[in-house]
């Protein structure tokens, strides 16, 4: 069944992973599908968070699909293959994408043609082992619980410096990948919940426990006295 709900926050306007994930899978309704399309195409940086997620889920064994704007940017290998290297190489996955690891399953070509250099400029090999080091990956990970020490399923994490998101599982627990080197803001949310910004000065487990949006407010008013 395709999902019809609105696959945006409804204060930030951004994408919610949760739809992210269903889009790149391909299980939206059209005009979601439609919707997302143009999101990316509006907002260049969670398109690329969104070929980097293209990727993960593609390595982890999902059943992703290239559609909409994914598509349009496997096709630029076919038309502007010199302009599309020099993208990939400000990806974290860069030297991958250039690879065309990426891409099985897109129906590109294998064979060398005179539209697809087989050769990659030494330039773009040495901005691409550059961009991946300085982006080199590590994780943070922790609980998602309610007011009563109960875990949220499907609560999400966005980490708001990539794009890049996740939600728990069935259990609470999330895994959220990071850049090594950065100190991530990260936003946790669940639906009637307050939501909560951390800004990560270090690695490892994080736990966060949510509260109802009244009872946030109440504790907030609380303070003020």
């Amino acid at each position: 069944m395709k999902l019809s709900a609105t696959p945006f926050h409804p204060v930030t306007g951004e994408l919610l992973p949760t739809y992210r994930d269903a889009y790149l899978r391909g299980d939206l309704s059209s005009k979601n599908t439609e919707a997302v399309d143009n999101y990316l195409k509006a907002n260049s940086q969670y398109g690329d968070a969104t070929l980097r997620r293209y990727f993960e889920l593609n390595q982890a064994g999902h059943a992703v699909k290239p559609i909409g704007w994914v598509q349009r940017q496997f096709d630029l290998i076919r038309t502007e293959p010199q302009r599309f290297r020099r993208r990939a190489a400000s990806l974290v996955a860069g030297s991958v994408l250039v690879g065309g690891a990426v891409f099985a399953g897109a129906n590109l070509p294998t064979a060398p043609s005179e539209n697809l250099p087989t050769e990659t400029p030494t330039e773009l090999v040495e901005a691409a082992s550059a961009e991946a080091a300085a982006l080199r990956m590590t994780s943070v990970r922790g609980r998602i619980l309610d007011e009563n020490g109960k875990p949220l399923i499907g609560a999400t994490v966005l980490d708001k410096s990539s794009g890049r998101g996740v939600t728990t599982d069935a259990s609470g627990n999330y895994v959220l990948p990071v850049a090594a080197n950065q100190a991530p803001l990260l936003q946790y949310g669940y639906a009637g919940y307050s939501e909560e910004e951390v800004q990560m000065k270090g690695r490892g487990t994080h736990n966060v426990t949510l509260l109802p949006r009244e009872a946030a407010a109440k504790k907030r008013r609380w303070w003020q006295f």
